[in-house]
């Protein structure tokens, strides 16, 4: 009785946040086409939380999906349980994150090739003029990244969201976006993360109706696999990221 007082109102909460779409206002490039950049800190954080809505974007014919991923990934725990090396584990998650972009429809995948869990001490200005020249290429129009807190306090995922959210004040974009999550949700996040911190976290302005991309969505998501099978909190969030039938998000800047 009680959980269900508690989904009853998380309900509640998530309903008020309106619907909407990412694109609205957003003018095209001069080849008619949109372009659409995802900078994020490691291989499957493109797809958590964001996927669906992924799907829905490059279902328009006008828009063109890039994704920039900072690290390797490669210090993850699934490298002790596959014994091997944090170089073969790099390698295997860059070549995941191709699989789960081909999946997206994404037209390319940058990787900066930053080790994992040091985007923290990475140079800012170093990084923010390699986002920025990403968005230059690109002609990115919209610009998605982690919110300020990155859903789970991960030191490069806050390092991420400030490099990407710099570096779009200095380009010619027009829409950024935070993928966040309802408080609700969130705070359950929170009670598992291992990153404590006292981040921003954003609360959603929009969220996206995502019930027909979600057999996609589990596709790319478990493109990641070894995340999904040797990776015990990753693919224990995998299976509750799939629960879900909308994805949330909080325009950050508009231009």
């Amino acid at each position: 009785m009680g959980w269900a007082v508690v989904w009853l109102l998380a309900a509640g909460a998530w309903a008020r946040v309106p619907e909407g779409d990412l694109l609205q206002r957003v003018q095209p490039g001069p080849e008619g086409k949109i372009d659409l950049l995802t900078v994020f800190a490691h291989p499957d954080d493109e797809t958590f939380y964001e996927a669906g809505t992924l799907l829905k974007l490059t279902a328009d014919p006008r828009v063109r999906l890039h994704i920039l991923c900072l690290t390797l990934g490669d210090r993850d725990a699934a490298k002790d349980k596959l014994g091997i090396s944090a170089e073969r584990l790099g390698r295997i998650r860059v070549q995941e994150l191709e699989a789960a972009a081909a999946v997206l429809g994404a037209e390319e995948v940058i990787e900066l090739g930053y080790h994992d869990q040091g985007l923290a001490a990475a140079d800012p200005a170093t990084l923010v003029g390699q986002v920025r020249e990403v968005m230059e290429r690109t002609g990115a129009e919209v610009v998605i990244t982690h919110d300020p807190y990155g859903i789970t306090g991960h030191p490069d995922h806050l390092a991420a969201s400030r490099a990407a959210r710099e570096a779009f004040g200095q380009s010619a974009g027009q829409r950024l976006y935070y993928v966040t999550l309802p408080p609700l949700r969130y705070s359950c996040n929170r009670l598992f993360s291992t990153f404590p911190g006292e981040a921003e976290r954003a609360r959603p302005t929009l969220r996206v109706q995502i019930r027909g991309e979600k057999r996609l969505k589990k596709a790319a998501l478990y493109a990641h696999s070894s995340q999904k099978h040797f990776s015990f909190w990753n693919g224990l969030a995998m299976k509750e990221d799939l629960l879900y039938n909308y994805e949330y998000f909080t325009l950050a800047e508009s231009k």
